[in-house]
């Protein structure tokens, strides 16, 4: 009696598995929520496309440890971590990029420089995202973190000097860990740091 007892044991654990196998299967996915960046600045004027001088807005770099379309998350002291479920629509730098460069276009300072060509260039700016995460190791005070290096340059004769160099960084408080509120925030400290760049301009 025992090998049957044995048997139908096995064929018990066996059906089991089967269910809850078939089971997690009917269980729907969690599915991953895609965000981007959306800035506006109160003086930006589609009217004044193409009316200031010709800027070439190179993409800018980004810290590795930031260099990710998942959301970074800092946890606690020196440690990070990314969330597989909130991603941006694009690569962070290229999005970031982007929105600089649609702001300062639709400036009077700026018009979008056509070519590549150093003739035809009367401004280059180039960056460095050397922040970009939430801010998670206070439980009650999330922030959302960006920091940017800034660097224009103007054409003289034939090469290009600086003219400004500076980094900026922007803390936003956000009332919540959710993407959206930290997206929210982000957006916030973006505005914030173009803002002040157009402010610490200093053309001729």
């Amino acid at each position: 009696m025992r090998p049957k007892i044995a048997i139908i044991l096995i064929g018990f654990v066996v059906c089991l598995n089967i269910f809850y196998g078939c089971a997690g299967l009917n269980k729907k996915p969690i599915e991953k929520k895609y965000f981007d960046l959306n800035i506006h600045l109160p003086f930006s004027d589609r009217n004044t496309i193409s009316q200031g001088a010709s800027l070439l807005v190179k993409e800018f770099t980004i810290n590795p440890v930031f260099d990710s379309h998942s959301f970074v998350y800092h946890v606690g002291k020196n440690e990070y971590a990314t969330d597989y479920y909130n991603e941006f629509v694009s690569y962070p730098a290229k999005l970031v990029t982007e929105k600089i460069a649609e702001n300062l276009y639709a400036s009077s300072h700026f018009k979008s420089a056509l070519t590549n060509m150093k003739q035809d260039i009367d401004f280059r700016l180039s960056g460095k995202i050397t922040m970009l995460y939430g801010d998670f190791q206070s439980i009650n005070a999330p922030k959302a973190i960006i920091e940017i290096r800034m660097i224009l340059e103007q054409k003289t004769n034939k090469n290009f000097k600086v003219i400004t160099g500076k980094t900026y960084l922007a803390k936003e408080d956000i009332s919540s860990r959710g993407p959206a509120h930290l997206v929210s925030g982000w957006n916030t400290g973006l505005l914030k740091i173009v803002t002040q760049f157009t402010h610490d301009l200093k053309i001729p």
